[in-house]
């Protein structure tokens, strides 16, 4: 449970001015562009390597993803919560997010099991966790914790999630649907999803994942789900202002 002190702390810090977002130049209004923009979250970055196998680190891909992501984006206003190998703390994403009011809000990383068989993308979104049976460790003590997202944005991170399946599954990849209690996926003002883009522990798909081809066939994809979603949901108007570092 939050309590009043908490609540009033995560208040104070969604509310503060933040300039660590990294925007492509401004987007010139055009009739039925979306007013908001897409905020692609690259994990981890820095000392913070996140999955490691054989050299293959979960920070380096899920950037090159996410460079790859922002640029074939090209007609959507883009921000990314870091563009080179810096670390970023998890709860400075979120306010980040938060003040460049995003239109949604798009986690990438990859997954490290002990088996050397299970592949595929998973999918997040915000719910109970089906497999999980006692509650997972802070792995951020320091970070404050955040409540549940509003019922309409759970809900709209369910939808984009089960579209973005649906496009990856329409090319061939495998997908799951899952839902979790990540930090991220609480984000109180924007659907929210966090990606799983396959696992390093599988060595067949870790081939695949750092390799351009495969990397752009799911970039593709994920573009395709984001633009028509933005398209279906994302409010219109002028273009927002860029958020500087």
């Amino acid at each position: 449970m939050t309590t009043p002190f908490l609540a009033a702390a995560l208040i104070a810090a969604l509310a503060a001015p933040s300039t660590a977002m990294y925007s492509s130049a401004p987007v010139p209004h055009a009739p039925g562009r979306p007013v908001l923009p897409v905020v692609i979250d690259p994990g981890h970055g820095g000392d913070d390597l996140g999955a490691v196998v054989k050299g293959v680190r979960e920070k380096d891909i899920a950037l090159v993803v996410a460079l790859k992501l922002k640029a074939r984006l090209k007609d959507l206003p883009v921000l990314l919560t870091r563009d080179s190998d810096h670390y970023v703390p998890l709860d400075k994403r979120v306010v980040d997010s938060v003040d460049s009011n995003g239109a949604i809000f798009v986690s990438l990383h990859l997954n490290k099991i002990r088996s050397h068989k299970t592949s595929g993308v998973t999918i997040y979104s915000y719910g109970p966790d089906r497999i999980r049976r006692k509650p997972r460790p802070r792995r951020h003590p320091n970070v404050l914790p955040l409540p549940a997202p509003p019922r309409t944005e759970a809900s709209a991170s369910e939808f984009l999630a089960r579209s973005m399946a649906k496009s990856l599954n329409a090319a061939g990849i495998p997908v799951k649907s899952e839902k979790s209690d990540y930090y991220i996926l609480k984000n109180p003002s924007q659907p929210s999803v966090l990606i799983e883009l396959g696992f390093l522990s599988n060595p067949e798909e870790a081939a695949k994942l750092v390799g351009a081809a495969y990397q752009n066939l799911l970039v593709e994809r994920l573009a395709e789900a984001i633009e028509e979603y933005a398209a279906e949901h994302a409010p219109r108007g002028g273009s927002p202002e860029p958020v500087i570092p």
